[in-house]
């Protein structure tokens, strides 16, 4: 998040501009200085304050934004030439559901390009700037002329906005991808599950190739990487979980049987089946990378049906390449979740702590996380309707490396 309580600028000459979206007052602090800006004000200060080889690093009791500008006016940045993407107050990061921005002084035009971070928005400007709209797939962005003061812009419905500051002739920014901090704010203190929507189109109902198309479109993720925000005591937009979404693929064995509506599937590196009775249950469990070292574990189906074959087996060489590998996270954590979708998801979660059987605790507690002591290893999510299995560190810190690859596999029938 772009909101926070501690900062090192450049060493460059300029203007600083501090924007605090809080309802309490917030002081700042440096070698040799500080200034306090009140709730929903802005302040500026001319830096670096000292003559020195390196700016001093800025401490706060509060969260606030933070602008550099190659400005020399020391009371406003309004002036300066050039385009800055404008944080939003609620997520603190580069789109969302509520912005501030306050043009002190109008002597030069300054204006708001506001573009929608998602599938549909309603939104409305008030303030010294009034406006309103709908933002859709065809429609999906305007530009404001801003007048002197404040301007609050607010999502009324739908999906978040990102605000982009403009001034002057020229102007230099870096682009992110569309796809890129799709910030929605909760505004929830739970302990358990939530929901909350996500800024994309659903496709709940949709057939593969809506999906698929979806995908390329970016209208729907194919993947989705997740950073959770809170209060960890000291800021209220800090990092408190990461989450990691991804579409695996599902390979279905359609046979012949005299049970109608049975299947066998690979699915997250399990192979399941709903028999009997049409319960889901695990056949064999996913491979889990196991022991010390970057090693790597797959699950791979190579029994396939050859044209001599009796029972679903025959002659094959199988020939496999990884096509890349990249490293998502790698992070010390105490607790690590993983869960997969329905109908086999639940079956799988399960069989990912058969471990348990061995522990006298687990038999003697169940669903006790808390009371855990002689077992270490996957544990089924005590939660109620959940499919997740918790890594069960009993109370020690891992390192958690998480990694996305990507196999090509090519199995061809051995003539004899």
């Amino acid at each position: 998040a772009y909101l926070g309580h501690s900062f090192l600028p450049p060493s460059v000459n300029g203007t600083l501009r501090f924007a605090n979206p809080g309802e309490s007052v917030v002081t700042l602090t440096w070698r040799g200085g500080g200034i306090s800006v009140a709730a929903g004000g802005v302040e500026h200060v001319s830096w670096p304050p000292v003559t020195g080889d390196e700016a001093p690093t800025i401490d706060a009791d509060g969260d606030v934004f933070l602008t550099w500008s190659a400005s020399t006016n020391a009371t406003t940045t309004d002036a300066s030439s050039g385009t800055t993407f404008v944080a939003a107050d609620d997520t603190g990061a580069m789109s969302g559901g509520v912005f501030s921005y306050a043009n002190l002084e109008n002597d030069t035009t300054e204006s708001l390009l506001v573009r929608l971070a998602g599938y549909t928005s309603t939104w409305n400007m008030s303030g010294a700037s009034e406006a309103s709209g709908t933002f859709l797939e065809a429609t999906d962005h305007r530009t404001i002329i801003l007048g002197e003061g404040t301007s609050t812009l607010r999502v009324e419905s739908g999906h978040p906005l990102r605000a982009l500051r403009l001034g002057g002739d020229s102007g230099l920014i870096h682009l992110p991808h569309d796809g890129v901090d799709r910030c929605t704010s909760v505004s929830t203190q739970a302990s358990g599950w939530i929901t909350t929507d996500l800024p994309w189109q659903g496709m709940g109902g949709r057939g593969e190739i809506d999906t698929q198309q979806a995908w390329v479109e970016g209208r729907h993720p194919s993947s989705v990487s997740i950073d959770v925000l809170g209060s960890d005591g000291i800021s209220s937009h800090s990092s408190i979980g990461t989450v990691w979404a991804f579409h695996l693929s599902r390979l279905s064995y359609q046979f012949s049987s005299s049970i109608d509506g049975m299947e066998v599937a690979f699915s997250g590196g399990a192979v399941v089946t709903n028999h009997p009775e049409f319960k889901p249950y695990v056949v064999i469990p996913p491979s889990d990378r196991g022991g010390p070292g970057p090693r790597f574990a797959a699950t791979i189906p190579s029994l396939h049906p050859t044209a001599s074959s009796e029972s679903g087996a025959g002659e094959l060489e199988l020939d496999i390449e990884m096509v890349h590998r990249t490293s998502l996270a790698s992070t010390p954590a105490y607790e690590v979740r993983r869960g997969w979708s329905e109908p086999y998801g639940t079956a799988i979660a399960n069989e990912a702590g058969i471990g348990l059987e061995a522990s006298e605790d687990w038999t003697i507690y169940p669903g006790r996380l808390d009371l855990l002591t002689d077992y270490v290893g996957w544990v089924p999510d005590p939660s109620y309707g959940t499919s997740e299995a918790v890594w069960h560190t009993n109370g020690e810190v891992i390192e958690f490396t998480l990694q996305l690859a990507s196999l090509d596999v090519t199995t061809r029938e051995v003539l004899v």
